[in-house]
């Protein structure tokens, strides 16, 4: 059941996908080019075979004003009316530079979060993790300091 209505989200977004897609006046071809994918990408996002990446998102969000909230739930207007990324999207930026390859990643962390039962998951999961890198730490400088009385 769950696969079922994975399906009809993916072809939902698909179709909402094309119709912006010909709202902005490009072809499949055109914007495959512009995106730097190929065609079949864009074929397959429309037809509801795979979801767009969110670096395509993030980039039809920033070159034409797409209102992510639309896509993936048809909520709101096709276009942005103004900026909307997360205040840390901003933030990120002074940081850490586009081309990074670990900026797309915490860009998607970034939205992932504005979902809060997502938000909720991750803050939870670097807790655990924070826990367990401060027990190793410990353990690492317990070890050190054995090392350096043995010498």
């Amino acid at each position: 059941m769950i696969e079922i209505d994975n399906i009809s989200i993916k072809t939902e977004i698909g179709r909402r996908f094309k119709r912006f897609r010909e709202a902005i006046g490009k072809t499949q071809a055109q914007l495959a080019r512009e995106l730097n994918v190929y065609q079949s990408t864009i074929t397959n996002i429309e037809v509801g075979k795979t979801f767009p990446g969110i670096r395509y998102l993030d980039y039809l969000e920033k070159n034409y004003r797409l209102n992510i909230s639309w896509l993936i739930s048809s909520k709101g207007e096709m276009y942005e009316r103004e900026e909307t990324f997360p205040p840390a999207v901003s933030l990120l930026d002074c940081h850490i530079p586009i081309k990074d390859p670990r900026y797309e990643k915490y860009v998607e962390l970034i939205y992932l979060m504005q979902v809060p039962v997502i938000e909720q998951v991750i803050l939870a999961k670097l807790t655990e993790i924070k826990v367990i890198a401060k027990d190793e730490l410990e353990e690492f400088q317990k070890q050190i300091k054995k090392l350096k009385k043995a010498q």
